[in-house]
């Protein structure tokens, strides 16, 4: 598969009539454009992918809000995971649908995609009549939630437990560099000490405060991101699996139920003695309503083979865990070995003062 990489980029702040609106500059690699989108642009798109492929892992959008300025970056990032995502979906993201999102530059490209494909039919309805399903298995589609359910939560406290390293790392280096500036201002201002006699410990310190921001910026930026990134696959997958357990398998179970009713209406009308047309009304429900549950059962049972295959795809995501973690320890090593630099030129340098 021919992987389209795509880029977004915020664009400068429009005023509309009451409020500013925010623009994305969206460049894909594989079609060689760049396109101006909004946020109602990426929600259009959303609902029609959803339509078409119900039974698919489609991550969520960054919820819409009025977005503060220190916010939009992060709704970029967000937008930027969930078009990748999609992008690189084997089955979603070599459709025309998306293709026309990514490469329309008429100035109405969301009337435009509703226009073309709002009446596009779903995944299952293009399925050949006589494609071979799995046999249903509701035992599968549990363990399949479970399984990913249990990551998804071990994922979460992961990103939890980084961030707070993170914020350490930040919160000392700010540490720093307010003892930097105490210290400059006893070396120029109490007069209880030789001129400079703090200037190598205040200069240390303030590089130790520029390493640790650094290494948190780099690790919000880069390995935050990538488990954000996991998050959005594994909550897409949870959607979907209430998709199909509240939809297509609840409505299966339901026709099954009813036609098991009918079915139990027609012996008690037999055993009675009914009149035969009433029993034979309640045959040819029996027989419609027979039909309509064959129609659901396989609906239902292409709605587990996609589950499976999208469980499958989630997998594979996962395994890049474990370069993230490592990317994580190297970036806490790196910060280690730079500042115990620097801890060693203070304490050799103000020990040589003291000594003098």
């Amino acid at each position: 598969m021919d992987i389209n990489i795509v880029t977004i980029r915020l664009v400068p702040e429009k005023k509309g009539l009451i409020l500013k609106h925010s623009e994305y500059e969206i460049t894909s690699r594989k079609h060689k454009v760049t396109v101006v989108r909004r946020y109602n642009d990426f929600v259009t798109l959303y609902n029609l992918l959803v339509t078409r492929f119900p039974y698919r892992m489609l991550p969520r959008l960054p919820p819409k809000q009025i977005m503060l300025d220190s916010l939009l970056e992060e709704r970029r990032r967000g937008l930027q995971r969930w078009l990748q995502i999609v992008c690189q979906h084997p089955i979603v993201g070599i459709g025309p649908m998306l293709e026309c999102f990514l490469t329309d530059t008429t100035s109405d490209h969301q009337d435009h995609l509703r226009t073309v494909y709002a009446k596009e039919l779903d995944e299952f309805l293009k399925l050949a009549d006589n494609a071979e399903l799995p046999l249903e298995d509701q035992g599968r589609l549990a363990a399949s939630r479970e399984m990913m359910r249990i990551m998804l939560n071990c994922i979460i406290r992961i990103k939890r437990l980084a961030e707070q390293q993170m914020a350490r790392i930040h919160n000392q280096g700010l540490d720093m560099r307010e003892m930097s500036t105490v210290l400059t201002n006893i070396d120029t201002s109490s007069g209880c000490f030789e001129p400079d006699i703090f200037g190598s410990m205040t200069t240390g310190l303030q590089k130790i405060a520029d390493i640790n921001a650094k290494s948190a910026g780099i690790q919000i930026s880069s390995i935050v991101e990538k488990i954000n990134l996991l998050l959005d696959v594994l909550t897409g997958h949870s959607d979907l699996c209430d998709r199909v357990e509240k939809g297509i398998v609840s409505e299966h179970q339901r026709a099954i139920a009813k036609m098991l009713n009918i079915n139990k209406q027609k012996i008690k009308g037999v055993i009675r003695g009914s009149a035969a047309e009433s029993v034979a009304a309640l045959h040819e429900k029996e027989v419609a309503q027979t039909g309509v549950v064959g129609s659901l059962g396989r609906r239902s049972a292409f709605s587990l083979q996609c589950v499976l295959q999208e469980t499958a795809l989630a997998r594979k995501y996962l395994q890049v865990l474990p370069s993230i973690l490592l990317s994580f320890c190297y970036e806490q090593q790196q910060n280690n070995i730079e500042t115990a630099k620097v801890w060693e030129n203070i304490v050799a340098s103000e020990a040589n003062q003291l000594n003098q």
